[in-house]
């Protein structure tokens, strides 16, 4: 049963019970596709324009945060929360793609064009500096004046000694100094101060060529005159080893060695104080004893006499008679006229006969000569 108002509101077209209006609709710009629509034109916009885009990404987060007060079906708060992040995040991504960060060097290198081309003074360029030169001190001149002349150098040369000498065949001078300088027409020269190959540089540029002086090491063993000869300056391969007796052949540089304490200088050249240049052979005269020798010094004269008196072929034995007659000497003859000799002793001229206890030898070689069957 309807009440007495219930009827009269059914009188008059009204609902029997309590009316509740529903809230009011929510403007366009507050509907959840409006919202969307705005997140994703910021992205666009800032891809285009990054300033732009940035304004419309605020409007946007403004959009999802404003809400009036009674509308259907309002955002919740997590969910402001998650569009508000993900417009954030979709707005960096797109900026980063859209716009790198460039590094200062590519920054001002994009910068380098803008500045040139407002100014329109014209400048006139400055000369290319010149390449850098190698340093060639130690190496031939034809090395040295190839790389300058390659690194666009006017080259010059001259002798580096005091002697003023023409500088002939690059290849066999060497480069003691160089020098740079400015030529007339802007560009650059280098002089190279040379001198020939295998001489020493001087101490200073046109200086006197400091060549090693030979010292006294006459009468020193053979280790102990290389050793003198080495601490001079003096080349060792320049070094010539000669005999000093008949009856002792040269050694090698290596027999030297082996026995160097009993090979002994007596004669060398140049002298003491003598000059040892890129020309100069260096000879020493050797004779050679140990402390059981008989003869333990050097001859008056190189090339004179025997160490061993019995290995001359004009040697006399003690108490044989010198008779010019007597066949038994040395210097005698026997039948035929042949000489008296002792087997296997130095002997001259070559091709003489000679005879030792009734058999026939003949001065002969190979080497010095001796008295041989």
């Amino acid at each position: 049963m309807l009440s007495v108002t219930e009827e009269s509101a059914v009188a008059y077209g009204q609902p029997p019970y309590p009316y509740t209006p529903p809230p009011p609709l929510r403007p366009w710009w507050q509907t959840s596709g409006a919202r969307l629509a705005f997140i994703g034109a910021a992205a666009v916009i800032i891809a285009i324009v990054e300033a732009l885009g940035i304004l419309f990404m605020f409007a946007s987060i403004a959009m999802i945060w404003i809400s009036t007060g009674g509308l259907r079906h309002p955002w919740r708060v997590w969910q402001r929360i998650a569009a508000t992040v993900g417009t954030l995040l979709l707005c960096l991504i797109v900026a980063g793609i859209a716009h790198p960060v460039k590094k200062k060097d590519d920054a001002k290198a994009a910068a380098t064009p803008a500045a040139t081309s407002v100014s329109k003074v014209p400048e006139t360029p400055a000369p290319a500096a010149a390449p850098q030169l190698s340093d060639y001190t130690g190496k031939a001149l034809s090395e040295a004046r190839k790389g300058a002349e390659a690194a666009g150098y006017t080259v010059g040369n001259r002798d580096a000694s005091s002697e003023s000498r023409g500088v002939v065949l690059a290849a066999n001078w060497t480069v003691c100094f160089q020098k740079v300088s400015d030529l007339a027409d802007g560009k650059k020269g280098v002089d190279f101060s040379v001198v020939k190959e295998g001489e020493p540089c001087p101490k200073e540029d046109g200086g006197a060529l400091p060549w090693p002086v030979m010292p006294d090491v006459v009468g020193a063993t053979y280790n102990k005159a290389m050793a003198d000869l080495k601490a001079a300056g003096v080349p060792l391969d320049r070094v010539k080893l000669e005999d000093v007796y008949l009856d002792t052949d040269t050694p090698t540089a290596e027999q030297a060695a082996k026995d160097g304490e009993e090979w002994h200088v007596c004669f060398q050249d140049p002298g003491k104080d003598g000059k040892v240049t890129s020309t100069t052979t260096v000879r020493l005269d050797l004779g050679k004893w140990s402390d059981a020798s008989l003869v333990k010094k050097c001859p008056a004269a190189k090339g004179t006499t025997y160490q061993i008196p019995a290995n001359d072929p004009d040697y006399k034995r003690p108490g044989t008679s010198t008779g010019d007659d007597d066949s038994s000497t040395s210097g005698g003859s026997t039948g035929g006229g042949a000489k008296t000799v002792n087997p296997g002793s130095f002997c001259s001229p070559a091709g003489a006969v000679g005879t030792a206890n009734g058999k026939t030898y003949t001065c002969k070689g190979p080497g010095q000569n001796r008295w041989r069957q």
